[in-house]
């Protein structure tokens, strides 16, 4: 009995130590969950940081009007949006060329979105806050959008239709009708762009292709071109039509521009036809300003780009991937399960069937980007061009596959 009592007493002595705890393994699953927890920690914190910061973009933040002095020491109005700032050192900016107050080790550098590219040569610009004399952030301040150049900042003076200008006491309010009317002009001609014209080509362009390839087979039977021809002329006939009425939508949106003033007192006219969108900032209420931020995430997502992918939407890239991903999806997945099923289930253990799961080893070990660089060297520019030469000889130089 007492003999038993000890074994007892050592067992249970040995279950409360130290080395019995991490001998079971409870250690390492208390890191692990810690490890996992940071990682979620991590991720989560890197997306309010993506969204906080980039989504922040859209945020109609106030623009500010100051009156800054210039290195040559005299004042000049200025008005954008402040970006960023950083601290720098007195040092630095000696050795830029600039003037500082001495005794001071660090001054605050803005960067200043100004916007206007068209007038000043220049979308952002840094300034010293030492330097501003003057700052406010006037109610009437507006930003424009535009296709091209960039936004634009300044003052409403009058809105013109045909090169006269309107008499109203609120030319904001009349800016945004006729706003509206040019929106609803440029979704028309880009409706008929893209739907009946773009018909047009591209029926245009296979007739080019059917005549190209009665060439290349050496066809010389003028009736075998009669047909050809006289569905071209149809075509041509159409399209004349079409770029008539196209041309009046033109002009109907080149019709009405509005005479902006910057800060500095220079006026400039704008088209309607190239703005996008305008909108007072400083005077916004939040109910407003989140509309705002709404809408333009909205646009954001689903416009299309503009001035070289650097303005406007990313719609194409996300339809794009989406297809992509579904396509891929329908015509790899079948493939996918009957290969794994055959190879878990029927397969005959051999050569060919240890050959084919190191291959999908390395299919799963290998970042796709790798094999997207193979297949857009290998299928694109190797065999892309002899297929293009192979069966579609009437479409080149233009290519179908490289």
């Amino acid at each position: 009995m007492t003999s038993f009592r000890k074994k007892v007493k050592v067992k249970a002595s040995h279950l409360d130590s130290f080395g019995y705890w991490v001998k079971t393994g409870a250690p390492w699953v208390w890191i692990n969950a810690a490890a996992v927890s940071a990682s979620v920690m991590l991720v989560v914190g890197l997306l309010l940081l993506i969204a906080v910061r980039g989504m922040g973009h859209f945020w109609p933040s106030e623009v500010v009007e100051l009156t800054y002095i210039e290195d040559n020491g005299q004042p000049h109005v200025i008005s954008g949006k402040v970006r960023d700032s950083e601290e720098v050192e007195a040092q630095r900016l000696t050795e830029s060329g600039l003037d500082v107050p001495d005794n001071v080790e660090t001054f605050e550098r803005i960067l200043f979105k100004t916007a206007n590219r068209d007038v000043t040569g220049q979308d952002f610009r840094w300034i010293l806050s030492y330097r501003i004399q003057e700052q406010s952030t006037p109610p009437e301040m507006v930003v424009l959008e535009r296709t091209e150049w960039g936004d634009f900042i300044g003052r409403v003076e009058a809105v013109e239709e045909s090169g006269k200008t309107i008499t109203t006491d609120d030319a904001w309010a009349l800016f945004l009708e006729r706003l509206d009317r040019a929106d609803e002009l440029r979704e028309e001609i880009k409706e008929l762009e893209r739907g009946e014209i773009g018909a047009i080509n591209y029926q245009l362009e296979r007739l080019r292709l059917d005549r190209r390839e009665l060439e290349l087979d050496g066809v010389m039977d003028p009736t075998a071109y009669a047909g050809i021809e006289r569905q071209e002329e149809e075509l041509h006939a159409r399209y004349r039509e079409l770029e008539a009425r196209l041309g009046d939508l033109y002009r109907e949106i080149r019709r009405d521009a509005v005479r902006m003033r910057t800060s500095d007192g220079e006026e400039v006219q704008l088209q309607l036809a190239n703005i996008v969108d305008g909108w007072r900032p400083n005077s916004m209420n939040l109910a407003q300003q989140l509309g705002h931020y709404v809408y333009k995430a909205w646009m954001f997502v689903s416009d299309d780009p503009r001035e070289a992918n650097t303005e406007g939407g990313i719609f194409p890239a996300i339809y794009g991937t989406i297809l992509m991903v579904l396509l891929m999806s329908v015509v790899v997945a079948p493939f996918g399960v009957v290969a794994g099923v055959y190879l878990r289930e029927y397969a005959k253990q051999g050569l060919l069937t240890r050959t084919i799961r190191i291959a999908v080893n390395n299919l799963a070990g290998v970042p796709s980007i790798v094999y997207g660089v193979f297949g857009l060297g290998f299928f694109v520019y190797t065999l892309g061009g002899s297929i293009d030469q192979l069966f579609f000889e009437a479409a080149l130089p233009s290519p179908t596959f490289g």
